[in-house]
């Protein structure tokens, strides 16, 4: 865990480089859901609840979700730039883009819903995996859209 001057810094340059309001917010959300998959892993681990077989199918999706989270803060880096925020005033050049965005973060968390269902054995490891395919995908897609293309 980081000390409090390393959160600090952190802090400061994510006020920089995502600013306050609508792409601070945007990136945060992914990034909390993202945090609350983690949490369901780790509680499915120390509870023993989960096949190791299967925990390992866990940890894999969250690997796999994980590396989406800096192509995430790339593109509202990149959209904060190009458009810079007026409060939470979605810019209209941007606007699909944010969507998506949202899209992927409200995916991730219903991901983690998904994984945490199966925990307590009422969903499968496959509802997680088709989960966190649309994720994938949303992230794809806001590729596609991003400002300066």
């Amino acid at each position: 865990m980081a000390g409090p001057f390393a959160r600090g810094r952190q802090r400061r340059k994510d006020d920089r480089e995502l600013g306050t309001d609508l792409w601070r917010r945007c990136y945060d959300w992914f990034a909390r859901s993202l945090d609350r998959y983690w949490q369901v892993v780790d509680e499915a681990q120390r509870s023993g609840s989960v096949p190791q077989d299967e925990m390992n199918g866990l940890v894999n999706a969250g690997n796999v979700l994980a590396e989406l989270l800096p192509r995430v803060r790339r593109l509202c880096v990149e959209a904060r730039r190009e458009h810079p925020e007026h409060g939470m005033e979605v810019p209209a050049p941007v606007s699909d883009l944010h969507r998506v965005l949202s899209r992927a973060a409200n995916d991730l968390a219903t991901t983690a819903q998904a994984a945490a269902m199966f925990r307590l054995g009422q969903s499968s490891l496959q509802s997680v995996g088709r989960r966190a395919e649309k994720v994938i995908a949303a992230v794809e897609e806001a590729e596609t859209l991003r400002p300066g293309r």
